[in-house]
């Protein structure tokens, strides 16, 4: 198994209207991680109900995900209060996440 991990400390959100260029299907949001360098980290997308997401990838613009607009919630909560943030891509099943690593328990971020 082939992984990717790519720490992010900032982001930018977008609220799309019409089809995304780079994607070609309709999308809702968009969200731009960054490194501490400023460096792209990887894009996070949302789609409204459509049947297949497309596959997750690794690009030269960071690692890409896809989730349904429903989980948009949860992924901005999850970036507002959690700390040191990842995006992990496994090359060989394609599939990805944003995680936390080695969050102590009770810490209460703020």
């Amino acid at each position: 198994m082939a992984v990717i991990t790519n720490e992010f400390t900032t982001y930018v959100v977008y609220y799309i209207s019409g089809s995304s260029p780079s994607v070609g299907l309709p999308q809702d949001a968009e969200i731009d991680c960054f490194n501490a360098a400023g460096d792209r980290a990887g894009i996070i997308y949302f789609f409204p109900n459509i049947k297949a997401l497309p596959v997750n990838q690794n690009t030269v613009n960071g690692i890409y995900l896809y989730y349904k607009m429903s989980r948009f919630a949860d992924v901005m909560t999850m970036l507002k209060e959690e700390s040191p943030l990842y995006l992990y891509f496994d090359t060989v099943a394609k599939y990805a996440y944003i995680g936390t690593q080695n969050e102590p328990i009770g810490e209460r971020e703020t």
